[in-house]
């Protein structure tokens, strides 16, 4: 729902005072001291999941239209773009420039293969009747599988981006009926093989003391998303938690939300919840999940939980406490053993963190959305979080709006601030940017890129672990924009995801304008890597690999194109094993390098890594 005024369905009129406490508690960290709203779980005593259902996703139904015409409702009208200094804060000075834009030479992360295309709002009108703006893209990859969601759709792909099945969110979270839907978020977590997803539904009566929410969490029982999930939710009465974001350690789901009252503008603060992570993998009943639900902080707004990428234990956090202080949260402890505690919560001065203007792009601007942080994932002692910000781009005198991504040293007590940079180039725009690390801790960026000669386009960034700090040279295209987008509202977040399978690859979704049914936005998805560790044909492979192989990177079948197929009849069987261990124990050369196909990079040399690698293929055609 991203509540950057108030939920979608009111009247127009009421907006601009909604706006206005919203862009308050974005820029100051203001605290609302609100009255507890009646029958609220939190303050009547405690949180309880309910659950869990038991959904298959292959036997979700085809979705159906549900006989509404086309832009029927759209989701959380915003008026007109606010003034982006608030608070008197300037903005930042970039200091790491596009070079993709300038003469310099560039160093983005390199497209593997050639992506495919996501949802888009054409989707939208064909499953469920009507559009939607915006499409809130997020993106999960498991060792066979990718999974999309966008607003109210969700996508499961085969790693080729073959389409495996579409349905409905509400089908999948089991949303009750009469209630709006919104938010979702998708991680896979390759520490435990599982799927973890949130999203919101919630009801409004105007007027009523019947106004309800719901806050749906999904934990895949295997590493197939098209198996079965346990899905629970918590109620809420009178109060809705709004655009929410989970996180995952080695032990515990976090859940953390902006809990808003339905029917006003009345702000109840920063709503976690702290779950313990075997009980709901093992899907045990509602009543007998431990979870601890830490106090309300009404003096925060927009807490992202990280996604922990290695093993680790300690649940960190980012927020914006003001225009230039970022706050690192650390949780410790679990449910299970009843500890949970907020360790500590650190303030850091960042370069200016504020609200950007709208983007400029061909036909009308898009939204670049507020000052509020988007993104967190933490790997190996970093913690990385992202948003989008205004500043004045290197040689430039126009406030733009920039990426700003923010890397943090959590080795170290307190945590402090390793690079904090501000990218942008002159005349650009750039927006909404979601942020991963690869194995190697180099980090990439999903972002939109407009400028007043192009439509909003979606391009991607990064930078060695290796590069100095505080740059980033430059960017890729990853899908060009169509058309003018047509509404006023973009985002309101990006995904990207690593690679389980190759780590060293991450996977991005992006946005651009489409012509599309309803609102002009689609979604494109891409892998990228920046030492050749994608698998661009999903053949096993990466891309590295196979070029020291000497077969084709972006070919599954044919003439020297599946390492699995020496002798280049399609099928890997004994014929391909014996050419092995004609070579067994040779070293590369004299031995050919086509038989040197494991380890990933290769070992050069012929043995059992390579043998037990060819098994692994064994009677399987390409």
């Amino acid at each position: 729902m991203a509540r950057r005024g108030h939920r979608a369905g009111r009247s127009f009129h009421s907006f601009p005072l909604i706006l206005a406490v919203a862009l308050v508690v974005c820029s100051a960290g203001a605290s609302f001291a609100t009255p507890a709203a009646a029958n609220d779980p939190i303050d009547a005593g405690g949180v309880q999941l309910i659950g869990p259902r038991t959904v298959i996703v292959r036997d979700l139904p085809a979705a159906r239209a549900e006989g509404l015409s086309q832009n029927a409702r759209q989701r959380r009208p915003m008026p007109d773009q606010a003034p982006f200094q608030v608070n008197g804060d300037l903005p930042a000075a970039s200091n790491a420039s596009d070079s993709s834009f300038s003469a310099q030479p560039a160093s983005p992360p390199a497209l593997s293969g050639a992506g495919f295309e996501g949802l888009d709002n054409s989707d939208n009108s064909a499953l469920v009747g009507f559009t939607v703006t915006p499409p809130d893209p997020q993106l999960a990859v498991g060792p066979s599988h990718v999974f999309e969601m966008v607003n109210v759709i969700g996508r499961i792909y085969a790693r080729s981006g073959a389409v495996l099945q579409t349905f409905t969110l509400r089908s999948f979270f089991g949303v009750a009926a009469g209630y709006s839907d919104t938010d979702p978020k998708v991680l896979y977590d390759s520490l435990s093989g599982r799927w973890f997803a949130s999203y919101v539904s919630y009801i409004d009566q105007p007027g009523s003391v019947n106004d309800k929410a719901r806050l749906h969490l999904a934990i895949s029982q295997t590493s197939d998303p098209t198996a079965a999930w346990n899905v629970y939710f918590i109620s809420y009465s009178q109060l809705i938690p709004d655009y929410e974001a989970i996180g995952v350690t080695t032990d515990k789901l976090t859940v953390s939300s902006n809990v808003f009252d339905i029917d006003t503008p009345n702000y109840f603060g920063v709503d976690t919840q702290v779950i313990e992570k075997a009980d709901v993998i093992a899907g045990l009943p509602g009543a007998s999940v431990r979870l601890t639900s830490l106090p309300r902080r009404a003096d925060r707004f927009t807490v992202r939980p990280a996604h922990t990428l290695t093993s680790g234990s300690d649940q960190y956090l980012t927020t914006r406490a003001n225009g230039t202080t970022l706050t690192i949260i650390k949780i410790t402890g679990t449910p299970d053993a009843g500890n949970v505690v907020e360790a500590s919560a650190t303030n850091r001065t960042m370069l200016a963190q504020n609200t950007p203007p709208a983007s400029v792009a061909l036909g009308g601007n898009i939204d670049s959305g507020d000052s509020r942080l988007l993104d967190a994932v933490w790997r190996d002692g970093r913690l990385w979080t992202s948003a989008s910000a205004a500043c004045v781009p290197s040689g430039d005198s126009t406030t733009r709006s920039c990426a700003h991504v923010i890397e943090v040293d959590t080795s170290v007590t307190p945590p402090t601030i390793a690079q904090d940079i501000m990218f942008g180039a002159s005349g650009q725009y750039f927006s909404w940017p979601a942020v991963r690390t690869d194995s190697l801790a180099d980090l990439y960026v999903s972002l939109t890129h407009t400028n007043s000669t192009i439509f909003a386009e979606a391009r991607a960034t990064g930078r060695l672990a290796t590069d100095p700090a505080n740059t980033m040279a430059g960017s890729i295209l990853l899908r060009a924009g169509d058309i003018a987008h047509d509404s006023s509202r973009w985002g309101d977040y990006l995904g990207a995801a690593v690679d389980p399978a190759f780590p060293r690859c991450v996977w991005l979704v992006g946005e651009y304008a489409k012509n599309t049914a309803g609102f002009n936005w689609g979604t494109f998805i891409a892998r990228t890597s920046y030492s050749l560790g994608c698998d661009a044909d999903s053949d096993g492979w990466s891309d590295g690999a196979e070029a020291s192989i000497g077969t084709n990177p972006a070919l599954a079948c044919g003439a020297d194109a599946w390492p699995a197929d020496i002798n280049n009849d399609g099928l890997s069987d004994i014929f391909d094993i014996v050419y092995l261990t004609n070579n067994f124990a040779v070293s590369v050369p004299p031995a050919p390098s086509r038989q040197d196909i494991a380890p990933d990079p290769a070992d050069a040399m012929v043995d059992i890594f390579d043998i037990a690698k060819m098994a692994s293929f064994f009677a399987q055609h390409c």
